[in-house]
């Protein structure tokens, strides 16, 4: 089973669904390369993180098809996609007749789309499932499991996006609001960063390292009453890329670490022509 990779080289991209999800889901694609080099795409619910495991839904229920696709990247062409969707939304409806439920994302790898259920108790799902597969889809060939995961493990270890990943999606999601605005993200201009610390003198020992890298200081700041009172803004000309950003956020949070503190963002003005 693939649950067991480890992610190598991240390679990510971050789109929020638009389709008829419930306004309180939030789901995110991302992709990655695995050992083999070969590109998965993962879907989830990024709003349950905090609130696994859930207790009463102990079973998750992993299932899917096999597809033939000529794209080397192992990706569907269009109409399997489409057809791959379809399965999808059949399954939540015969899972829904059988157990308490909640879908949880899928993940699409070397020619196979799986989705991840948790789901209450088994019952008949496994011999529902086969019969809707061997039924209406007989030509491909299909993955059925059903394990006892009560601390949630699949979701959490697997699917779930690690550190480095979340933050590579926080820098594409800034990205996607200036291309929506029109920015063809290829000019280099003043990008502002915030970062967060404990105690001033440490505050001040991240100000002199990031000046040394020719961040201009533009603003530090109190605030009692947070956990980490001391604001520091401070601001460069760069390019906005992601191929660009991305270093530049890292550096940042490994800056603020050192010291205590915590890295919280940036943002910079659209740029169109």
């Amino acid at each position: 089973m693939k649950e067991t990779f480890k992610f190598l080289l991240l390679i990510i991209f971050s789109i929020t669904l638009m389709n008829a999800q419930n306004s309180e889901e939030r789901w995110d694609t991302y992709m990655a390369a695995y050992e083999d080099e070969k590109v998965g795409s993962t879907t989830l619910r990024m709003d349950l993180f905090d609130s696994t495991p859930i207790r009463g839904l102990d079973y998750v229920l992993v299932t899917g098809l096999t597809y033939e696709t000529s794209k080397e990247n192992g990706f569907p062409e269009n109409e399997t996609f489409s057809l791959l969707h379809k399965v999808g939304d059949e399954l939540v409806e015969i899972v829904k007749k059988e157990t308490d439920f909640i879908l949880v994302g899928s993940f699409m790898y070397d020619k196979e789309r799986l989705e991840y259920f948790y789901i209450k108790e088994p019952k008949n799902i496994i011999s529902k499932i086969e019969d809707f597969y061997k039924k209406n889809y007989p030509d491909y060939k299909f993955y059925l499991n059903v394990k006892e995961d009560k601390e949630w493990t699949y979701y959490r270890d697997f699917l779930y996006p690690n550190e480095e990943t979340k933050n590579y999606m926080a820098d594409q999601s800034v990205l996607r609001s200036l291309a929506d605005a029109g920015d063809k993200l290829t000019k280099a201009r003043r990008v502002d960063h915030w970062l967060y610390f404990s105690k001033e003198s440490e505050m001040n020992k991240a100000k002199t390292e990031l000046i040394k890298s020719n961040f201009t200081v533009q603003n530090t700041d109190i605030n009692k009453e947070a956990t980490l009172p001391f604001e520091l803004q401070v601001w460069r000309i760069d390019n906005v890329d992601i191929d660009s950003i991305y270093p530049i956020t890292s550096k940042l949070r490994m800056v603020a670490k050192k010291f205590g503190g915590e890295y919280d963002g940036w943002e910079t003005s659209v740029e169109t022509e």
